[in-house]
């Protein structure tokens, strides 16, 4: 049995893989082969701003939420 997924250059994350690392992190579930391969990541930049992003979306939707359930 041979893995089929083509291995990224050390360093390089796709949008795919950044956007399931970021929400397994909000969620608080990340396995330790996916936190180590985040690390290894050769820029922050990608987690800070996607961080950024998710917590706005999320803090905007529990606000959304809120005014349409109260009277």
């Amino acid at each position: 049995m041979s893995d089929k997924s083509t291995p990224r250059p050390e360093g390089r994350m796709g949008l795919k893989r950044l956007v399931l690392s970021l929400l397994a992190g909000l969620v608080g579930v990340q396995s330790d082969k996916n936190r180590i391969n985040d690390f290894q990541s050769t820029s922050i930049w990608p987690f800070i701003i996607g961080g950024v992003v998710l917590t706005i979306g999320f803090v905007l939707a529990l606000i959304l939420l809120v005014r349409t359930l109260a009277p």
